[in-house]
């Protein structure tokens, strides 16, 4: 299958996410709404709630879930396929209806060019290569409807770390904006927390971007 194939690509680039997602090994799962998206719906006035949505890396569809809760049409992809069923299961237990696409946005996409109002990532984008940052800023832009938006959760440096190789990847404010400034404006930059079940905090950015024409 072709999506096989993209996501042994993906794999080579460092972690195999799927059988992290097999043993549990998911510091980044907390099974809780990310707070930051929450926060953001919260600001929307009622005609301003998006109507199409599209979760990159949707883990095991918390985050999608509960938009389509919030009467979302949601797509939601993920690389890895343990994850996904989780996803798939979780969404099916609540009867909600979210479209899961088990693939790799750099490569495959997974929505109609123009169709999305809003993207939501939550440590994705901080673990892309950054080779294909600027591919993965397209993908987003040509998902989005002009003026769509993307909420990016991602690592921050401006935390010291003792072991730089423990918590999630970090990223500069430069490396976060320099490849996403063609396709994408910053509507505002702001810190925020990855917050582990066993309550430890690392440092993140919280950009907001609207697509550029």
């Amino acid at each position: 299958m072709a999506e096989e194939h993209q996501l042994k690509e993906v794999q080579k680039q460092g972690y195999d996410w799927d059988e992290r997602y097999k043993v549990k090994d998911l510091p980044w799962d907390t099974g809780l709404v990310a707070p930051e998206l929450s926060e953001y719906y919260a600001a929307l006035a009622p005609q301003e709630k998006p109507a199409a949505v599209l979760e990159v890396g949707c883990g095991t569809g918390t985050n999608a879930v509960w938009m389509a809760q919030q009467g979302a049409k949601v797509n939601a992809t993920e690389i890895a396929p343990t994850a996904l069923e989780q996803a798939v299961a979780r969404a099916a237990s609540l009867q909600v209806k979210v479209d899961f696409h088990l693939l790799d946005i750099c490569q495959k996409d997974p929505v109609e060019a123009g169709s999305q109002d809003f993207v939501f990532d939550r440590g994705v984008y901080h673990v892309i290569p950054q080779e294909s940052r600027q591919i993965f800023a397209s993908k987003l832009h040509k998902a989005l409807k002009p003026g769509g938006r993307w909420l990016c959760i991602a690592g921050s440096k401006d935390e010291a770390r003792e072991n730089p190789e423990v918590g999630p990847p970090q990223l500069s404010a430069l490396e976060l904006l320099s490849e996403t400034e063609p396709f994408f404006e910053l509507i505002s930059l702001g810190r925020t927390y990855f917050v582990l079940p066993d309550g430890k905090k690392y440092l993140a950015w919280k950009a907001l971007f609207q697509r550029r024409k």
